[in-house]
């Protein structure tokens, strides 16, 4: 379902009800993103003080996706990282922001186009590299469409990551397809990177990928469930980290040189040269 149709604490409690089901000890709890929903900063709100409690009792870090409301059509998708103690210890907020989805490019002259019904208020992009700081490790965070871009990922790993996290949202979708292409991304970016993926979604697949691209756990599309695994913390950087786009620019450039000159050739047999006569 659309998020504008659906009860923010409805699904606030139902990652609540599944966290039921993790048992210590663990060293780190993945929520998805955009499970909670606040009117105004969430420091001081009672999911902030529900949160806070929820690490404490589990003694771990607990990683959520929160949504902040701040000026009148504006909001923050940020991932938020709680300590064993309760206290927020670290903050990413996403910068790579879906077009028509969380925000709308050349909004006041497409509101006089199209019906906006369903993106009413348009996210405020973060900056810098998806991290956070905890005493888990340095955790990276892809949120949602951002597993879709590999230097988002490697920001995140030349960042100090160890692990790359997506939090995400798949709920407009009611079909494998959407969600199954994000997975294929996950998997890229677990082979990229070197670094395991944990992926975690309200609807969509929650999900677990190693450093080799192969999935070792997943969940089913519209159920509830709780995956716990061991994962490993790497370090080190890969090619593609150290070396990001260049090599396919550079290989997509050698292609289109020689695709030139084989079409120059054919046009040369085609058509006669000047002063020629055929």
């Amino acid at each position: 379902f659309r998020a504008v149709d659906v009860d923010p604490e409805l699904v606030f409690e139902a990652q609540l009800t599944a966290s039921a089901g993790v048992r210590p000890p663990v060293d780190v709890v993945l929520w998805p993103e955009d499970v909670v929903d606040v009117d105004g900063p969430l420091a001081g709100s009672p999911e902030a003080g529900t949160l806070a409690d929820l690490a404490r009792t589990l003694g771990t870090t607990l990683v959520a996706g929160v949504v902040e409301d701040t000026e009148p059509g504006r909001f923050r998708n940020a991932t938020l990282a709680w300590a064993p103690d309760g206290r927020v210890v670290a903050r990413y907020d996403k910068v790579r922001r879906v077009p028509f989805g969380e925000y709308v490019p050349g909004r006041e002259l497409v509101d006089r186009l199209a019906d906006l019904s369903a993106v009413p208020r348009d996210a405020i992009a973060g900056r810098g590299p998806g991290i956070l700081r905890t005493g888990a490790g340095p955790l990276g965070v892809l949120i949602s469409y951002e597993v879709f871009f590999a230097d988002r990922a490697r920001a995140a790993v030349q960042a100090g990551a160890q692990v790359l996290l997506v939090p995400t949202n798949a709920s407009s979708f009611t079909t494998s397809q959407v969600p199954g292409q994000e997975l294929a991304a996950a998997r890229l970016r677990a082979l990229e990177t070197g670094r395991t993926v944990v992926q975690a979604a309200p609807t969509g697949y929650s999900a677990v990928v190693d450093a080799g691209g192969g999935v070792r756990a997943r969940s089913d599309l519209g159920a509830a469930a709780v995956l716990t695994r061991t994962v490993t913390l790497r370090q080190g950087r890969t090619l593609a980290v150290r070396l990001g786009d260049w090599p396919l620019v550079a290989a997509g450039a050698v292609l289109l040189v020689l695709m030139q000159g084989k079409v120059s050739a054919l046009l040369a047999g085609l058509l006669p040269l000047p002063g020629r006569r055929r």
